[in-house]
């Protein structure tokens, strides 16, 4: 099942490269990084792109990712084309309308790579709102940690506030040299201990350890 899983991804990194003149590159780009690091979580990490998206208001209640993403592909703009990616994104909700037959027949590979672009344009929203630059290891990270939507945010909001690299996932992995380790490592503490006061230093070290422990082997 996984090496069908894995099949698919690839198929959809391919049908991601045949539109680059239609999404863009900065899109395919993008959107096949988080194939890649996704693997089987793509539905997963996707919902929690849409979930802050929607939290941060770069898209509305009911909008979803996967139509964002087959609108994309049928648009005859790129974000390349707007001087905002929230003008992008407007164009393809207002502008674009869904082919729901083509839609609805789509083939896995197809679904898949609609997806990883809809949820590349939800994130480079985020990234815009935010002024920061979010790697999409990230959001693999976070997902796996089962990090609630203010941990996710608040975690963005720390690397932009100490002018950092979002070294998150890299940190979790132990991917890190010493001195930046230390530092990230100081950074999550003190985020933590603003989220909760309560927290003794003790405790919020245990959680940060068990957070490491779901290291990628």
């Amino acid at each position: 099942m996984f090496g069908a899983i894995i099949g698919f991804a690839s198929s959809a990194i391919s049908v991601v490269s045949s539109v680059v003149s239609t999404v863009g590159r900065g899109l395919v780009s993008g959107a096949t990084k988080l194939l890649e690091v996704a693997g089987k979580h793509l539905e997963t990490i996707a919902n929690v792109i849409e979930t802050i998206g929607k939290i941060l208001n770069v898209i509305a209640s009911d909008d979803k990712i996967d139509e964002l993403g087959a609108k994309a592909i049928q648009s005859d703009k790129k974000p390349e084309d707007f001087e905002k990616i929230s003008d992008y994104i407007e164009h393809l909700k207002n502008e674009v309308e869904l082919d729901m037959e083509k839609f609805n027949n789509a083939k896995t590979e197809d679904k898949l790579a609609r997806k990883a672009i809809g949820a590349t344009i939800v994130s480079k929203g985020i990234e815009a709102k935010k002024e920061t630059s979010i790697p999409m290891e990230f959001w693999k990270e976070v997902t796996k940690q089962g990090m609630n939507n203010i941990e996710i945010e608040k975690t963005i909001d720390l690397f932009k506030e100490h002018k950092e690299d979002n070294k998150f996932s890299e940190y979790m992995n132990g991917k890190l040299g010493y001195k930046d380790e230390v530092k990230v490592g100081g950074m999550i503490i003190e985020m933590y201990r603003k989220l909760d006061p309560n927290m003794t230093i003790e405790e919020i070290e245990d959680k940060i350890m068990k957070m490491e422990g779901k290291r990628e082997k």
